[in-house]
């Protein structure tokens, strides 16, 4: 039986899309995290995250530079 392997930039690519213009739960997002950083920290990858300030509309950003962490959604992440 063959051997299949995934793309790891590919499955990045994916939840960095997803973290930016979903509108679902917070805890829908936590578990694409957590799975991507799993998946990272085992391939020896994981170059960490930054906060994304751009969502979708009456979503709250990962970041907001004039409050720092008030009122924010820390599952808003782009994974580098």
């Amino acid at each position: 039986m063959a051997r299949k392997t995934f793309d790891i930039q590919k499955l990045k690519d994916i939840v960095n899309k997803r973290n930016a213009l979903s509108t679902c739960e917070p805890k829908v997002r936590e578990g694409w995290n957590s799975l991507l950083e799993e998946v990272l920290h085992q391939n020896g990858t994981y170059n960490g995250f930054c906060y994304l300030t751009e969502v979708p509309s009456g979503c709250k950003p990962g970041i907001d530079y004039a409050n720092r962490f008030k009122d924010t959604d820390d599952t808003r992440r782009k994974y580098f």
